[in-house]
């Protein structure tokens, strides 16, 4: 029940950056209303997310979030240099702050945000030391990594990370979404920041899913997806959709944007977090 709020501000906000208002507007409204209506809140609530956000884009004809996300792809390349400079020496420590740090660019639950807020406190804040322990040793041990995108904007920050793990000779496949869904990132963001200068090879997952709902994701993408020795899975969508996979190969980083994941990761509003499925609660 304490997700219900923010399903109705998505479908108000989705439909205000699509400029949709009046009859149309009440009428889209309705039918979302009758989405979460019949939903089983049981559910990862990224599932019923898509249906909301597929209804809008599918009514509409449009790509609500194409503007925004133009304009937070010119702002994060245009921080790129200084942010890269605050990574610092430590490549792959500063590539996972930074990386975090850009997981703020989320127009599916903020009105607003402050990068460079979020980057300070990212790279202030302490990394979780036994994860992020874990984390380094998987990195050693992996050759072949696939990296799960969020955001687009973000992705501009993603490329600190995955230039460190080039860097460390391991090969990076980064995957982003096959449909526009919020603002997250897709083939056409991921042109536009030149991704592919950092990662070896761009793919999508074949669909609009929140998260990642590998039972609609495409056969390439389930073929790097089984054939990865790791798993770097960017958002706390991506979080809740893959958690319950319980993937010993799969890293979450991601900042907490939600009350619900906060309270069952014993963290607070905001926290960066990098976690293995190690230390999942039960």
């Amino acid at each position: 029940m304490e997700c219900l709020p923010c399903f109705f501000r998505q479908v108000s906000r989705t439909l205000s950056y699509a400029g949709v208002n009046g009859n149309r507007g009440r009428a889209i409204t309705r039918e979302a209303n009758d989405i979460i209506s019949r939903a089983s809140l049981d559910q990862a609530p990224a599932r019923i997310s898509t249906l909301l956000h597929r209804l809008v884009r599918e009514a509409t004809g449009l790509d609500p979030y194409r503007e925004v996300k133009d304009q937070y792809n010119r702002i994060a390349l245009g921080m790129l240099p200084s942010v890269r400079a605050l990574a610092g020496m430590d490549l792959l420590a500063g590539g996972v702050r930074a990386a975090i740090a850009g997981n703020i660019i989320d127009f599916g639950i903020y009105e607003s945000i402050d990068l460079e807020g979020s980057l300070q406190e990212s790279f202030r804040l302490p990394l979780p030391g036994r994860a992020y322990a874990d984390f380094s040793a998987a990195v050693l041990r992996s050759s072949n990594i696939l990296y799960l995108c969020d955001n687009a904007g973000e992705i501009v920050f993603d490329r600190i990370l995955i230039d460190a793990l080039r860097s460390m000779g391991k090969s990076v496949t980064a995957s982003v979404k096959g449909v526009p869904v919020i603002n997250d990132a897709t083939r056409a963001d991921a042109a536009a920041v030149a991704l592919h200068e950092s990662a070896d090879r761009v793919i999508d997952n074949g669909n609009d899913g929140i998260g990642t709902l590998l039972e609609l994701c495409s056969e390439p993408f389930l073929e790097a997806y089984r054939s990865a020795d790791l798993i770097i899975s960017k958002g706390q969508a991506n979080f809740e959709t893959l958690a319950p996979e319980r993937d010993g190969r799969t890293f979450y980083l991601f900042k907490v944007k939600c009350p619900v994941v906060a309270r069952w990761l014993g963290r607070k509003d905001g926290d960066i977090v990098l976690m293995g499925n190690g230390q999942l609660p039960a």
